[in-house]
């Protein structure tokens, strides 16, 4: 799917965001801001309080955020980095204006809408999955991105925030999401490292995904 490149039109202003530091925050002004990620992860969440948090969403080099503030007064969410990050901060009106002028920018904007709809999509149909298993797996899944087209050595795909900000994201326990984890490891499947993962047996994970039973890891559902 094509992103917009901003680099092309010479929009935004580019900051640095130092992992552990926040974007923006919940009730922040929107200030018609929308923010590119050329590098580094990030994770969405609102507090609710006695420093539970409700995470909505992991973000990576090539997202959008502020998508859903456009029109808005405040922010929804707080995105806090979990790695360096590079951002691009772009007023919606620069956009807007861009479209006016340049017809192939409309493309690109129409490319990166249908890119959000589609995560957000994905991200739903994750939560609404019934299985432990089955939402770990369709997680990993969907933090690997698609399959390469042609045969290439193994994918590290990151996975930079913490156990417990994932069983938070997919309404688990931190001791479900690791037991699944080791689990998968130890059937050949995945491989882990420090903040990573590399997918081994695509095949596997995606029979999991799409709901057939796997009897040599269900003690961890």
């Amino acid at each position: 799917m094509m992103v917009m490149d901003l680099a092309q039109y010479q929009l935004g202003t580019s900051v640095q965001v130092p992992r552990g530091a926040h974007l923006f925050r919940t009730q922040d002004e929107v200030c018609g801001d929308l923010h590119f990620v050329r590098s580094g992860h990030l994770k969405l969440y609102q507090p609710c309080g006695d420093g539970v948090q409700r995470i909505i969403d992991f973000v990576r080099p090539g997202d959008w955020l502020g998508i859903d503030s456009i029109g808005e007064q405040r922010r929804h969410a707080s995105a806090l980095a979990l790695t360096d990050c590079q951002v691009d901060v772009v007023q919606y009106r620069q956009l807007a204006e861009l479209m006016d002028e340049e017809p192939y920018s409309c493309d690109l904007f129409s490319a990166m809408l249908s890119r959000e709809i589609d995560r957000q999509q994905l991200a739903a149909a994750i939560l609404r999955s019934a299985g432990a298993c089955q939402r770990i797996v369709m997680f990993l899944l969907q933090r690997a991105g698609p399959a390469p087209q042609a045969p290439s050595p193994e994918m590290h795909s990151p996975l930079p925030m913490s156990r417990q900000d994932i069983s938070d994201y997919l309404g688990l326990t931190p001791a479900t999401v690791s037991r699944t984890l080791s689990a998968l490891k130890r059937n050949g499947w995945i491989s882990l490292g420090q903040r990573g993962f590399v997918v081994l047996s695509r095949s596997a994970l995606e029979q999991v995904a799409c709901g057939s039973p796997v009897s040599i890891i269900q003690h961890a559902a």
